[in-house]
């Protein structure tokens, strides 16, 4: 069968709702759709045995001509063994043009795991995705940790690629999909994993990939008590700390702060950048951002081309003149 269309991996949430980069993918296929004729878009979903009329209507919105549905009771939680082998699968049984998978802990698994079953090429981390020579995908990724980006054709079929969240904002439009029910034999697939237990975490709300307001602070932060004014003003405005690479390679943010290419892609209402200068890498990351308030002492600092709100200024006279204003804001409202 000659591929064709793009099959996307439909990731869950925990409570069975569709997780963003899914409907971001969709987004983004319907671009390509139009740059590659007669292709449609297809989101393949591996879940208990729920009612999912809700599920394709709204996949449906975001741009799916097809839903293909999986499921069985023992598919309620991810499981190691059956999800990258279903995937595989349907991708055999409907073979198609381009594969997209979010590059979340299970997208990567079940991306590398297909892509060496169907024996052909991967490339990972994608911050851009278009049509290229040929009608072949061009994706894009950092390269050099994240100092350079790089283009590359895929020349094997299904071309496949996993996408970094967030990287592509969603929107919806007035279409439906068809949804396909697909019957899978699990009791066959190989259990080279056995799910002895699972124990869930309480986790922080408070991502920074959800987070509406973000201060976050880069190598003019990483001394004194830089990072301690960020996370007090942060503190202030009800707001998520985070940091650029060079704040996560000190030691002043943990790898789920981190913010840029080779970190965590942010869509947030607010971002303050506070001693960030504004390495491409980083604008990558924050380049869905809806008001980006910068402070630098450097006047040339390449944030500023890109900021909403500039303060050329030294932050350890900026930030607590900041802070002090909000405790007196809070303190006139008490009155």
């Amino acid at each position: 069968m000659e591929p064709n269309g793009i099959l996307i991996y439909g990731e869950f949430t925990q409570d069975y709702g569709i997780r963003n980069v899914v409907k971001q993918l969709l987004t983004k296929s319907r671009e390509l759709k139009e740059k590659i004729w007669n292709q449609r878009i297809c989101v393949c979903l591996i879940g208990p045995r729920i009612n999912y009329e809700n599920i394709i209507s709204e996949l449906g919105s975001y741009g799916a001509d097809d839903v293909i549905i999986v499921s069985d009771d023992r598919l309620k939680e991810y499981n190691h063994n059956f999800h990258p082998e279903i995937f595989t699968q349907i991708a055999k049984k409907y073979p198609p043009r381009i594969i997209l998978l979010g590059a979340t802990e299970q997208g990567k698994e079940i991306a590398s795991y297909c892509s060496t079953k169907l024996e052909t090429g991967l490339t990972a981390d994608c911050s851009d995705l278009d049509i290229g020579e040929n009608n072949l995908l061009l994706s894009t990724r950092p390269t050099f940790g994240g100092q350079l980006t790089a283009d590359i054709l895929c020349s094997t079929f299904p071309q496949m690629a996993t996408v970094m969240e967030n990287i592509f904002k969603a929107s919806q439009i007035e279409h439906s999909a068809n949804a396909i029910f697909n019957w899978i034999d699990i009791d066959k697939i190989e259990k080279k994993v056995e799910l002895v237990n699972i124990i869930k975490k309480n986790i922080n709300t408070k991502t920074i990939e959800n987070a509406k307001i973000i201060v976050s602070g880069g190598s003019g932060a990483c001394k004194d008590n830089g990072f301690a004014l960020i996370y007090q003003l942060a503190q202030k405005l009800h707001a998520t700390v985070a940091g650029s690479r060079e704040a996560y390679e000190r030691g002043f943010i943990t790898k789920s702060q981190q913010v840029g290419q080779t970190g965590k892609i942010v869509s947030p209402d607010i971002y303050i950048a506070i001693g960030i200068s504004g390495a491409n890498q980083h604008l990558t990351g924050i380049k869905n951002s809806g008001k980006i308030i910068a402070v630098n002492k450097d006047k040339n600092a390449p944030i500023f081309e890109h900021a909403d709100i500039g303060i050329v200024g030294d932050l350890f006279e900026i930030i607590p003149n900041l802070i002090r204003n909000l405790d007196k804001k809070e303190e006139d409202n008490d009155q």
